[in-house]
């Protein structure tokens, strides 16, 4: 069984106990994290293996809302060296960058070395393949074989929307625990005819839960992402922090603390559907009582997407939030030098089966529509700066 698989006594179907979260909200991150954490009743931990699993998939500057405020995680730290604990800090990022250039980059891995605590590459070891039962669109996943050594997962995201799961919170961070291009292979599933209205990432997310559930959530709401996240969107400020040892409780309440009514957020009420938990909030023990009070709603992902950059035009069939966020990130950063390079087109994702003349086919999953005809752009997903070279070579 896979680190993680246990559901906390709260979640099983049957019990009347409640499942508990903390909110807590004020100016200093680290504070409050520590605040919520130390608001918990939590096994004994002295002696045990703690794996620390921030959001730092991309290589970013702390801050921007994108990868988890290392404020937050050396509050982590301290609270479970504080315990008796031997917490490690770990990450397995998007293709195309290293965890530990991007637990660098991030301040994760600063705050960690500061304290003694040991910053793991999660893609060091073998995966390993792990059997999901009963699953709607897996039947196993590889998982970071790190993980084997660890006796008790914290999932620590950041609060933020998304562009295909309306949020990214406790458990769709748990994806960072799939190794390598494992995490990919979710954005590429096809429909399934069980559940012909739901998306297969939706479906992948909850099946995943099965196996890949952290005994404990501390959603980082210090600085989120609203709109186009995971890491296209705005900054915005709630001041929060949320914790609790049932990683779908802990969502359902940061989901509507974002303005989020916990059933429209497809992966959780899957994954409650699968007897993993509950989402009522009313079934759920909040402390403070006032936590509504609290409430920040996030701008949300739109419905459909749209490149307004003059004189570029992108054609996305199919992508995955990966490539997509890219694009936007590339664009929004480099289109100021692209003046004398336009008009451009680009394609991204898997579904064209042509492109027009002179289409810079972006991401792995264009190689074919790329096919010698297109300038073909590698990575899953592309490095923006490596975009930038290729249109200005090829120009």
């Amino acid at each position: 069984t896979a680190p993680g698989a246990r559901r906390s006594p709260a979640s099983m179907p049957g019990t009347a106990t409640k499942p508990r979260v903390a909110v807590r909200r004020g100016p200093d991150a680290y504070a409050t994290a520590l605040a919520a954490l130390r608001a918990l009743a939590l096994p004994e931990l002295r002696g045990r293996r703690v794996l620390l699993k921030p959001n730092a998939g991309r290589r970013v500057e702390p801050g921007l809302g994108i990868t988890t405020n290392p404020a937050v995680v050396a509050a982590a730290c301290d609270f479970f060296l504080a315990c008796g604990a031997q917490p490690s800090v770990g990450e397995s990022t998007i293709v195309g960058v290293t965890p530990l250039d991007c637990l660098d980059a991030t301040g994760i891995a600063a705050v960690a070395r500061a304290r003694g605590i040991p910053v793991l590459d999660l893609d060091a070891l073998p995966a390993r393949v792990t059997p999901i039962s009963n699953g709607l669109v897996l039947d196993h996943l590889r998982v970071c074989g790190a993980l084997a050594a660890f006796d008790y997962v914290v999932s620590i995201p950041v609060m933020k929307t998304h562009m295909h799961c309306s949020v990214s919170l406790s458990l769709k961070n748990m994806k960072g625990c799939l190794r390598g291009h494992e995490k990919v292979r979710l954005h590429q599933l096809p429909p399934c005819a069980a559940q012909p209205g739901s998306k297969p990432l939706d479906l992948a997310i909850a099946d995943m839960a099965t196996i890949l559930a952290p005994q404990l959530a501390l959603i980082d709401g210090s600085t989120g992402m609203q709109g186009l996240g995971p890491s296209a969107g705005t900054q915005i400020h709630p001041g929060l922090m949320i914790a609790s040892t049932d990683c779908l409780a802990a969502d359902a309440i940061a989901a509507c603390l974002m303005g989020f009514a916990p059933a429209e957020i497809a992966h959780l009420a899957l994954t409650a559907q699968r007897g993993l938990g509950v989402i009522d909030c009313a079934l759920i023990d909040v402390d403070p009582p006032h936590w509504r009070e609290w409430t920040v709603p996030f701008e949300r992902p739109p419905q459909k997407l749209s490149f307004e950059f003059k004189h570029i035009t992108v054609l996305d069939q199919e992508s995955c939030s990966a490539c997509l966020s890219t694009m936007l990130m590339f664009l929004k950063r480099h289109y100021a030098e692209l003046g004398e390079y336009l008009p451009l087109t680009l394609a991204i994702g898997k579904g064209h089966a042509s492109a027009p003349d002179g289409t810079f086919c972006v991401g792995n999953c264009t190689a074919k529509t790329a096919a010698g005809q297109h300038v073909f752009i590698k990575g899953c997903p592309p490095v923006a700066s490596e975009i930038l070279r290729q249109i200005k070579q090829q120009r």
